[in-house]
Formats: C-alpha cells, structure tokens, sequence
C-alpha cells in the first residue's frame, strides 16, 4: 500500500523543495453548478451512512454532477450488497472502496492528491483578524 504523502505543516523545507520540484501544470475548465440526486429511501443503514457522510464531508465541495452519480451508484451497490444477504465477497468490497477513494473519502485519499480540509474557524472576529494579520506583512 502506498504511504500517505505529509500534510504541508509537516513538511521540512527540504521536503517543501522537492514538492515544488514535482508540481506540474493544471488543466482548468470552468464548473457547471451540480445537480444533486435523491437518495433512496429505502437504502440500508450503511449505505444511506456513507451517502450522509460524503454529503457532509469538505471534500463535497469539489463534487461535479458526474460525482454525485457515482456516489448514487455506489450507495445503491452497499444497499444491493447489504440486501443479498449470506457472504460478502472481499472483491465487490474493494471495488466499492476503490470507487470511494476516487470520490475522496477519507483523509487519506484527499493528501494524495494535495487536498488538506482546515478547521473552520470557530468566531468570524477570530478569523478575520488571521486575515488581517496575514495581510499586514504584505
């Protein structure tokens, strides 16, 4: 299993270096407002569970309309994998974990790509005096 790459506080600046070195050029295309579908309501508790959660997650905000999709498709696979009942097979696991990867969901798979999710600040007062602060040196 690949090691999951440090968050950026973490980093040396030895480390800082080399990340620079590696960063390459993005393709930007322009977002289209996404399309959220409803979930089923007759979905198992574990797959309604990861719907909720990946709804709640910050990584949601990076979610297009295609994503949206293969998250229902997904749900809809735990729910059909809950409902058959009897043994579980380790593959149909791995692929839906696979696919969950590819939708962000954990920690894990969001430092991968350079994606950290920062604490919101707890009172506006406090961030917006951050701002400042970080605004003042420039």
């Amino acid at each position: 299993m690949p090691t999951l790459p440090n968050r950026s506080e973490d980093l040396t600046s030895a480390g800082e270096r080399k990340r620079k070195e590696r960063d390459t050029t993005v393709a930007r295309g322009r977002s289209i407002p996404a399309t959220l579908p409803e979930p089923d309501p007759q979905w198992c508790t574990a797959a309604r569970m990861i719907w909720d959660s990946m709804l709640e997650s910050g990584g949601a905000a990076y979610f297009e309309s295609s994503d949206y999709a293969v998250l229902h498709l997904t749900a809809d696979q735990i729910d059909h994998l809950y409902q058959q009942g009897g043994r579980r097979s380790p593959e149909y696991l791995r692929v839906i974990m696979q696919t969950l990867g590819s939708l962000l969901a954990t920690e894990g798979d969001r430092r991968r790509l350079r994606i950290e999710l920062q604490d919101a600040p707890d009172d506006d007062e406090g961030f917006l005096a951050g701002l400042e602060e970080l605004f003042a040196d420039a």
